[in-house]
């Protein structure tokens, strides 16, 4: 279980509505109605696809990952590549929603949760993962217990590596920049022990279009919830 919630953190880790305990996400079940007009409102993102890779217990799966990124809130969707639905599900400053089709499970959480879940010995300090899409490493990551190592020996690719004080995972993110702004080109994760993900970006569009229902997480009502 603990693997399984790695790799839902993880894959949007760069890297976060407390919503309570996500009751104001929209959830529905195949057969509930919905509006039609909300799949068809559109919404402007900054749009991302990576091609990704995680390792677990010696094993490698590849897929592409999707990103949908407003102001507020990040909206993501995995397959593999024969086209089979990985997972859906949406990324705020403060939590996370994932819903995993081929095992019919689903995460709901609080971020802070979620890292209080890894074997961390010491507190960890409020982390705003959706922060890391929009600002350098170093610039919004300030708490003492956090160490953040940046590398500007590539002026165009700044790299870094963010780890907290007795906690055993470590982001590694690279950096490019889109017109006047840094946006995440690589990132990386890797658990301390048997469990790592790599993605590099294949595709990036600062000015896209993209239906409302990227944003809507539909888990059966059947499907098993993770807790960590």
């Amino acid at each position: 279980m603990k693997r399984l919630i790695a790799v839902t953190f993880c894959t949007l880790a760069l890297p976060g509505l407390i919503m309570s305990g996500c009751g104001s996400s929209r959830r529905t079940a195949p057969g509930d109605e919905r509006p039609a007009e909300l799949s068809r409102e559109k919404v402007d993102v900054e749009a991302y696809l990576f091609d990704a890779k995680i390792r677990r217990d010696g094993k490698p799966t590849s897929f592409r990952l999707e990103l949908f990124q407003t102001d507020s809130i990040i909206a993501l969707g995995g397959r593999g590549y024969l086209g089979k639905g990985a997972l859906k599900g949406r990324l705020t400053a403060d939590s996370l929603e994932v819903y995993f089709p081929s095992t019919d499970e689903f995460v709901c959480e609080p971020v802070a949760d979620l890292l209080a879940s890894f074997d961390c010995l010491g507190e960890l300090p409020p982390v705003n993962l959706l922060s890391l899409f929009q600002n350098l490493p170093d610039s919004v990551i300030d708490d003492v217990n956090a160490t953040v190592v940046s590398d500007y020996s590539n002026r165009k690719r700044p790299k870094f590596i963010v780890s907290f004080d007795q906690c055993p995972w470590e982001i590694n993110l690279v950096y490019d920049r889109r017109g006047d702004r840094w946006r995440i080109r690589q990132f990386s994760y890797s658990d301390g022990d048997r469990f790592s993900l790599k993605a590099t970006r294949r595709e990036y569009r600062d000015h896209a279009r993209v239906k409302a229902g990227k944003f809507t997480v539909c888990v059966p009502h059947h499907a098993s919830r993770i807790i960590p």
